[in-house]
């Protein structure tokens, strides 16, 4: 049990920039185990995100102000180290050459395709806030680091990795245990906002699931497509699985908030 309190504090580290009580040095097969603990790390930032949406919003704060600070406490969070792999990731899509597209990623320098995708990725997450801050639509801010960490975990299961990948991603991909922990990571997303929709008055409990079956195979899509243009995932990649599902998510809710 000690173990894995220890190991979700590890992927706590990994995942946030979120402060963490004194842990023994991880070893391999340590940081091999963080997997499980994937969702439920993105609805705790889910949570935070959620609870200072309806403060600023309780508190007539500036809508499109409102979602620039919410972005920015998201990039706080976790350190910018997704938002990294989409400007990593977009340049190596720059690219033409598979070599070079391999390089990109590798590169710590972003180029002009990496600073037009995390540009477009942030301006997109800020509008689809305003909607959702307008529509007071927050669940959505709650579910989205998870289905998009959901969705990391299936690439960890079932799509290839780059062999050149980065000596973390390594350790982690080293231990995951195929599919039993899409199976853990899937059934802690089910109960938790399943126990939050029956404590929450909606009414349209039905358009919700749809609205997340929709945004998860979207997410699908993503990691899909990434997946067949780098011929396997690396951890720049994964990073940008994470944001992309997480805007596709926000992005999507501009085009369901009449149905809720």
């Amino acid at each position: 049990m000690i173990k894995k309190i220890h190991r979700f504090f590890y992927a706590w580290i990994f995942l946030t920039k979120l402060p963490a009580p004194p842990l023994p040095r991880a070893t391999k097969e340590d940081w091999g185990r963080i997997a499980p603990f994937f969702v439920l790390i993105g609805f705790i930032i889910g949570w935070i995100l959620y609870f200072i949406s309806k403060l600023l919003t309780s508190n007539h704060v500036p809508v499109l102000f409102s979602s620039l600070l919410i972005v920015l406490l998201w990039v706080l969070i976790t350190g910018g180290l997704h938002l990294d792999g989409v400007f990593d990731t977009f340049d190596g899509i720059g690219c033409r050459e598979k070599e070079r597209k391999i390089e990109a990623l590798k590169d710590s320098r972003i180029g002009a395709f990496g600073a037009m995708g995390g540009i477009f990725v942030i301006l997109f997450k800020i509008i689809s806030l305003c909607t959702i801050l307008l529509n007071k639509l927050f669940f959505v801010i709650l579910i989205a680091p998870a289905i998009a960490r959901l969705i990391v975990i299936y690439s960890f299961t079932f799509l290839g990795s780059n062999n050149k990948n980065s000596i973390s991603a390594n350790m982690i991909l080293s231990g995951v245990k195929k599919p039993f922990d899409l199976f853990i990571n899937l059934i802690v997303f089910i109960v938790i906002f399943f126990t939050y929709i029956c404590l929450s008055d909606f009414n349209s409990s039905l358009t919700i699931l749809g609205f997340i079956l929709i945004s998860f195979f979207l997410g699908l899509a993503i990691a899909h497509w990434l997946n067949s243009h780098f011929e396997g995932h690396s951890g720049d990649t994964y990073g940008a699985v994470i944001e992309l599902s997480e805007t596709a998510v926000l992005s999507l809710v501009v085009l369901f908030k009449n149905y809720f």
